[in-house]
C-alpha cells in the first residue's frame, strides 16, 4: 500500500495495517468461537438444555431468597435507628450494632435535624436505598445520642 509520502511513512503506514489487520484476525476468531458455541448448543440434545435450564433456576431461586432474606433485615429502605417508638428511651447504640451484625454492607447517616446539608442526603439516600437492596440503609440522630468519647453510653438522652 503505497501511502505517497516516502520510504519512511511507508514502513509506519505497512506497520499500522499489518497490526489492524492482525486485530480484525484475532476478532473474527473469538467471534467464530462463540457462534460455534451457539451452534454447539443448538444442536445438543433436549436433556443438556434442560441441565442449563435447571441450572439457571436454581440460580434464579437463590438469588430470589437472598433478596427476601435482605429485605427481611430492613434493606430495601432508608430507616432511622434514632426512634424507637412509643417515646420511650430508645438505645441508639444497641440498635445500630444490632443492624451491623445483620448485614454485610450497611450505609448510616449520622445526621442533625438542624443542618440543612442533611436533608440532601436524606432524598439521594432514600432514593438509593431501594436500588440497592443488598445494602442497609440507616440514619442516625446525633442529636439524640451521648457522645461516647465523653463517657456516655450512646443512649439517647
Amino acid at each position: 500500500m503505497d501511502l505517497g509520502f516516502g520510504n519512511t511513512n511507508q514502513s509506519v503506514g505497512n506497520a499500522a495495517a499489518n497490526t489492524l489487520l492482525r486485530a480484525t484476525q484475532a476478532q473474527e476468531a473469538a467471534i467464530a468461537s462463540e457462534i460455534s458455541k451457539y451452534d454447539a448448543l443448538l444442536e445438543s440434545n433436549d436433556s443438556e438444555l434442560e441441565k442449563l435450564r435447571e441450572r439457571r433456576l436454581a440460580q434464579m431461586k437463590a438469588a430470589q431468597s437472598q433478596k427476601a432474606k435482605w429485605l427481611e433485615a430492613g434493606h430495601g429502605v432508608y430507616s432511622d435507628l434514632s426512634s424507637g417508638g412509643g417515646g420511650q428511651q430508645h438505645d441508639i447504640a444497641k440498635a445500630f450494632f444490632e443492624a451491623a451484625k445483620k448485614s454485610n454492607r450497611m450505609v448510616v447517616h449520622f445526621h442533625r435535624p438542624t443542618t440543612r446539608q442533611c436533608d440532601v442526603f436524606h432524598a439521594a439516600l432514600e432514593q438509593l436505598a431501594p436500588r440497592h437492596p443488598e445494602t442497609r440503609f440507616v440514619k442516625i440522630n446525633v442529636e439524640g445520642c451521648d457522645d461516647v468519647r465523653e463517657g456516655g453510653s450512646g443512649v439517647g438522652a
